[in-house]
């Protein structure tokens, strides 16, 4: 929970609340993004990404993103790929002996992903 702490905790402020609960963190995360823990999980979310480029960039030791529940996404969304004959449209990028994190290589490799797939052709 630490990336939306900030956020979290106003929230909780402007609902008056003393402290955050697992009820209101239900009822934040069903704002800022619906279904995230139920029906509409990333296994199935991810596929319905296909064919448009896809990047995740995750650490092997991410606490909040575990490796097994990742390469469970993952798979699911390359069948997708393979299934719209994209694959290159869809990269993954586990860095090593990392946590929750983007390393420096990972960001250059996002900046060339973006480029190649966000910049306006000539």
């Amino acid at each position: 929970m630490g990336t939306f702490q900030a956020a979290v905790d106003a929230a909780a402020y402007d609902a008056g609340k003393p402290a955050v609960d697992a009820a209101f963190l239900r009822h934040f995360y069903d704002k800022v993004a619906p279904g995230i823990y139920g029906d509409y999980d990333c296994p199935r979310m991810l596929p319905l990404i296909a064919p448009r480029p896809l990047l995740a960039i995750n650490g092997d030791l991410d606490a909040r993103t575990p490796l097994p529940g990742l390469r469970e996404c993952l798979a699911a969304a390359e069948r997708a790929y393979a299934e719209t004959g994209q694959r290159d449209r869809l990269r993954a990028i586990i860095q090593p002996n990392t946590g929750h994190k983007v390393n420096p290589d990972s960001l250059d490799a996002a900046m060339a992903w973006f480029a190649r797939w966000l910049l306006p052709s000539a």
